[in-house]
């Protein structure tokens, strides 16, 4: 499934030749809990994920960014749902993996960036996810279209 969520009002003829770039998100659930990574600076909640590197399939980035973010090493269930969101300046295309837990491994590899907004690892209910997707109205100018991807990604993932 794809789909396409336009940000201010965009429509496809505002669309030009804006900056394109694809990443891979993974949802996994462990328990009653599903994984996710807290942006502190932004106070943003997302699914671990991140950019599709040259040469990587989609599969070994969402894997790679589960443990590069998390310390968690996964396997792919399957892709449920492409996302693409278009913005004023840059267009970003969104492949949502179901992905099953492997093991813990303690670890994480933040980039600088990363760190600078302060990553943060959390295991949270569906009810927790829910309502931070619908209430919490973040620190980002985008912070409200990032909680209606994460929660489309979701809802066509579970």
């Amino acid at each position: 499934m794809e789909l396409e969520l336009f940000n201010d009002g965009m429509t496809k003829e505002d669309i030009k030749n804006q900056p394109f770039r694809e990443g891979c998100r993974g949802i996994l659930k462990k328990g009653d809990k599903y994984l996710m990574v807290h942006v502190k600076k932004y106070d943003i909640y997302t699914f671990p994920g991140g950019g599709l590197e040259e040469g990587e399939t989609r599969e070994e980035c969402v894997v790679r960014e589960l443990l590069e973010e998390t310390g968690i090493l996964s396997s792919v269930i399957t892709k449920t749902v492409t996302l693409t969101e278009y913005f004023i300046d840059s267009i970003w295309r969104h492949n949502f993996f179901l992905c099953d837990f492997v093991e813990d491994t303690k670890t994480t590899s933040f980039t600088d960036e990363e760190k600078e907004i302060g990553l943060e690892v959390m295991w949270m209910t569906l009810e927790e996810v829910m309502d931070q997707f619908e209430n919490n109205i973040t620190l980002h100018e985008h912070g409200p279209m990032i909680h209606n991807r994460e929660f489309l990604g979701l809802i066509n993932s579970i």
